[in-house]
């Protein structure tokens, strides 16, 4: 059972639950079925789209990629659009914090819309304050039981 707090979930969930055949790649391979199921709900950027199939090209091929790209886009997620707030927040997100562009873009991406807890293997999100980063393993250990 989901114990919901509003979340919103990062690229390399969905990049970890393609190409990673460890313990880090099953837990992100159970959250997008849980997802998949209605199990859990959550919201992305469209922005996450470009990153996975970045990645995804490089390490799986274009066909591969765009196959995984395009489930991912099926699964019932909030999708959120960057707009021009999202922009500017993401300047003043980069002038108080040493992270990059993307992850900038990601955060004032939640913020303009409400959400403060990210699903996310990427530590980067640890250093922006009112953001709450949360790993695969301690979602699915705390926040979801069966």
């Amino acid at each position: 059972m989901w114990r919901g707090i509003e979340l919103y979930i990062d690229s390399n969930i969905f990049i970890f639950a393609a190409i990673n055949q460890d313990e880090l790649g099953e837990r992100c391979r159970n959250i997008i079925k849980l997802i998949e199921e209605r199990k859990i709900s959550c919201a992305a950027s469209y922005l996450i789209i470009d990153e996975i199939i970045w990645v995804l090209k490089k390490r799986i091929g274009k066909k591969d990629a765009l196959k995984i790209t395009r489930a991912s886009l099926s699964l019932p997620i909030k999708w959120l659009n960057i707009d021009e707030s999202s922009i500017i927040k993401m300047l003043d997100v980069l002038e108080e914090t040493n992270i990059d562009p993307r992850d900038a873009l990601h955060t004032a991406c939640m913020i303009n819309n409400g959400f403060s807890t990210i699903l996310s293997e990427d530590k980067d999100f640890d250093k922006i304050k009112n953001i709450r980063r949360m790993e695969s393993k301690e979602f699915l250990e705390n926040y979801y039981s069966k």
